[in-house]
C-alpha cells in the first residue's frame, strides 16, 4: 500500500486511506457515516475484505452507525448478505434524529488508527495509523453515538 498517514483530499485518497485502516484492523471496525455510498463498502473488493475480516474469529466485530439506512438495504446486497451470515458480529444502527446533524464521517480500527473524513460532502480528511491518543477521542465519541444510536438494518425481515 503506497498511502502514508496523513491528510487526503480526494475520492482515490479516501479509498486508500479505507484499504489501510481495513488491512489493518484485527479486532474491531467502528463505522460512522451518514449512509456508506462514498466508502464503496458495497463493493465486490471491499465487501470480500470485510467477509475475510468477519470471518477471521467470533471475537472480531464491525459496528456501523448510519443516519440513513436506506442506501445500505437497496443498493448493497453484498453488505446486506453479510450482515445476514455474520449477524453475531456485524451490527448496524441508525443515529438518532437529535444526531442526524452531524456532518463528519470515520472508521476506526482498533481503537489505534483510522479515517477521518471532515465534512459528508467533501473528502477532506485524515488517516492515522498506530495513533491510539488521537483515535481515544473518535471512538468514545462513536461509543456515544452507538448508545444514542437505534436498532438500523435487521439481518432477516420478519413479517406475519
Amino acid at each position: 500500500m503506497d498511502t502514508l498517514p496523513g491528510p487526503f483530499d480526494t475520492l482515490s485518497g479516501y479509498r486508500q486511506a479505507i484499504d489501510c485502516i481495513l488491512s489493518s484492523a484485527s479486532r474491531e471496525l467502528c463505522i460512522f457515516d451518514r449512509d456508506l455510498e462514498k466508502t464503496g463498502l458495497g463493493s465486490r473488493q471491499y465487501a470480500d475484505r470485510l467477509s475475510a475480516f468477519l470471518a477471521g474469529g467470533r471475537d472480531r466485530m464491525l459496528r456501523i452507525v448510519l443516519h440513513d439506512t436506506e442506501h445500505v438495504m437497496r443498493y448493497s446486497p453484498r453488505l446486506m448478505t453479510l450482515l445476514k451470515r455474520y449477524s453475531h458480529n456485524f451490527i448496524v444502527r441508525q443515529s438518532s434524529e437529535s444526531l442526524r446533524s452531524l456532518s463528519d464521517c470515520f472508521i476506526l480500527a482498533d481503537s489505534t488508527s483510522g479515517v477521518i473524513r471532515f465534512h459528508e460532502d467533501h473528502f477532506r480528511g485524515k488517516l492515522l495509523l498506530g495513533q491510539s491518543e488521537e483515535i481515544h477521542a473518535w471512538h468514545q465519541r462513536f461509543e456515544d453515538l452507538w448508545t444514542e444510536s437505534v436498532p438500523g438494518i435487521a439481518a432477516t425481515h420478519l413479517g406475519l
